[in-house]
C-alpha cells in the first residue's frame, strides 16, 4: 500500500510538471512535447542530486534506470511504451489508405525522397568514429521520418492550411508515415543480435507481407461496407416509397454508440500491437496499421473523439520518460562535435528532400523552400526511434542523448523559419500579381 501511494504521488508530480512546462512551450507557440521532454528531465534530476526529494516520494533511480537485481522495467517505461502505442495509432487514425489514390506526383516525389535522402544521410555515420553499423541503421531512421504537425501547425496559425503548399505536405505525410513504418520493422528485423541473412529477409518479406495485407483487407472491406450500405439504402427507399414516405426525409442509420467503438479500437489496437511484437516487428508498426484500419470507418465507428481523450492522458507518460532518461551525471560534454554533425545532416538532408522533391514537381522556387524547412523537424519520430535503439542496446547512452537532443533543437528552430519562408513566399506572390 505504500509503494501504490508512493507511485500516485509520483505520477501526479510528473504530470504536474508536464503541464506547466508544456504550457509555457505552447503559450509561445512551441510543441508541448518539448516541455514535457524538459520536465522529466528537470524530475529525475531533482530526485538525482536533491536526495530529500527522492525520499519524499520514495523514487528509486536505480529502479528507475533497470539496475536492480531483477532488471525488470519500471512503472513509468511501461506507462511510456504504452503510450507511444497509443499515439501511433492516433496517427494512424487520420492516415486513410485510401487518400494515397488522391496524393499527386508531387506528393509523392517529397515522400520517397524525404524518406531515402535523409536515410542515406544517416547511413553515412557509420564512417564517424566507433558507430556500428546496426547504429548507423538506426540513426538513418531516426532521421527519415518528418514531424509534420510542427511546421503545419505554424501554417494553421497564420491560417495557411488552404494554401496548395499545406496540403501537398498532409498529402505527402500520408506516404510518408507508411513508408518510414515500414522501414523501420525492417530495419528492426536486422538489428536483432544473430540476425542472419535469412533472418533478415524472411522478417522483410513478414513487413511486407503485413502490410500488403492490410492494405487489401481494408480496401476490400471497405468496398463490402459500401455496397452493404447502398444495398440497405436502395432496399429502405423501395420500403419508404411504399409506405408514402419521402426517402429524403429519412435519416441514415446511426452509427455504433462511441463508446462500445473505443471498445473494440483499444482491442485491435493493443491486439495488432502484440501481433507485430511476436512476428518481431516493433508494436508501434501493429498499431499504426490498426489506427489506419478505423480511420476508413470513421463514419460507423467513430472513435476518434474519446480515443484521442486517452492520448491526452497517456502520451505525456512517454515524453516524461524520455525526459527521465537525460540524467546529467551521465551525459558527456564530449558528444557536442558529434551533435554538431548529425544535425547539420538532419537540417540538410530533410531539407534537400523537400526541395528537390518539389522542383521536380515544377513547383516555384519559393514554395519548395517552404516545404524544404517544414520538412525539417523530427519530433516524436526521431525520439521514438532514440528509445528502440537504446532499449536494444543499439544506442550506447551518448548516442541516444545526441538523438534526443537532435529531435528537440529541429523541432524548435522550425517555427520562426517557417514563419518567415512562408511571409517571403506571400511577398514574392503579391509582387508579381501587381507586377501583372
Amino acid at each position: 500500500m505504500e509503494q501504490l501511494a508512493a507511485i500516485i504521488l509520483q505520477i501526479f508530480i510528473l504530470l504536474l510538471f508536464a503541464k506547466i512546462v508544456g504550457g509555457v512551450f505552447e503559450r509561445f507557440r512551441m510543441p508541448k512535447l518539448i516541455g514535457e521532454i524538459i520536465a522529466g528531465a528537470i524530475f529525475i534530476n531533482l530526485i538525482i542530486f536533491v536526495p530529500a526529494f527522492a525520499d519524499l516520494l520514495n523514487f528509486s533511480i536505480l529502479e528507475f534506470n533497470g539496475e536492480m537485481e531483477d532488471g525488470s522495467p519500471s512503472f513509468f517505461h511501461i506507462m511510456g511504451e504504452v503510450g507511444i502505442i497509443f499515439l501511433l495509432f492516433s496517427v494512424g487514425l487520420e492516415t486513410k489508405l485510401s487518400d494515397m489514390k488522391k496524393v499527386g506526383k508531387n506528393a509523392l516525389y517529397i515522400a520517397i525522397l524525404g524518406v531515402l535522402i535523409p536515410f542515406a544521410g544517416g547511413m553515412l555515420f557509420i564512417f564517424y568514429g566507433n558507430i556500428s553499423f546496426n547504429a548507423a541503421l538506426l540513426i538513418g531512421a531516426a532521421l527519415f521520418g518528418t514531424s509534420t504537425a510542427v511546421g503545419v501547425e505554424c501554417l494553421r496559425n497564420m491560417n495557411a492550411m488552404d494554401t496548395m503548399e499545406a496540403k501537398l505536405i498532409v498529402s505527402a505525410t500520408i506516404i510518408d508515415d507508411i513508408l518510414c513504418l515500414s522501414l523501420l520493422g525492417v530495419i528492426m528485423s536486422v538489428i536483432q543480435p544473430g540476425a542472419s541473412t535469412a533472418v533478415i529477409v524472411i522478417n522483410t518479406a513478414i513487413v511486407a507481407i503485413f502490410v500488403i495485407f492490410m492494405f487489401f483487407f481494408v480496401s476490400r472491406v471497405k468496398k463490402m461496407a459500401d455496397r452493404r450500405k447502398i444495398r440497405i439504402q436502395k432496399l429502405q427507399n423501395r420500403i419508404d416509397i411504399r409506405r408514402g414516405i419521402d426517402p429524403a426525409t429519412r435519416k441514415g442509420p446511426k452509427p455504433i454508440g462511441e463508446l462500445s467503438a473505443l471498445g473494440v479500437a483499444v482491442l485491435v489496437c493493443l491486439g495488432l500491437a502484440a501481433l507485430s511484437v511476436n512476428i518481431g516487428l516493433a508494436a508501434i508498426i501493429g498499431a499504426f496499421l490498426a489506427g489506419m484500419i478505423f480511420a476508413e470507418f470513421k463514419d460507423t465507428f467513430p472513435v476518434e473523439h474519446n480515443f484521442n481523450v486517452i492520448v491526452y492522458f497517456m502520451l505525456p507518460f512517454f515524453f516524461v520518460w524520455v525526459g527521465m532518461e537525460l540524467q546529467l551525471d551521465k551525459i558527456n560534454i564530449g558528444i557536442l562535435p558529434l551533435l554538431a554533425a548529425v544535425l547539420f545532416v538532419a537540417v540538410a538532408t530533410k531539407y534537400a528532400a523537400g526541395y528537390i522533391g518539389g522542383r521536380m514537381g515544377k513547383l516555384p522556387k519559393d514554395s519548395c523552400h517552404l516545404i524544404g524547412v517544414i520538412s525539417m523537424p523530427r519530433g516524436e519520430v526521431g525520439i521514438i526511434v532514440a528509445t528502440i535503439g537504446l532499449s536494444s542496446e543499439v544506442f550506447n547512452y551518448d548516442l541516444f542523448t545526441v538523438i534526443i537532443l537532435m529531435a528537440l533543437i529541429t523541432s524548435v528552430i522550425v517555427p520562426p523559419l517557417v514563419t518567415h519562408a512562408y511571409r517571403k513566399m506571400e511577398k514574392n506572390r503579391a509582387e508579381a500579381n501587381a507586377e501583372a
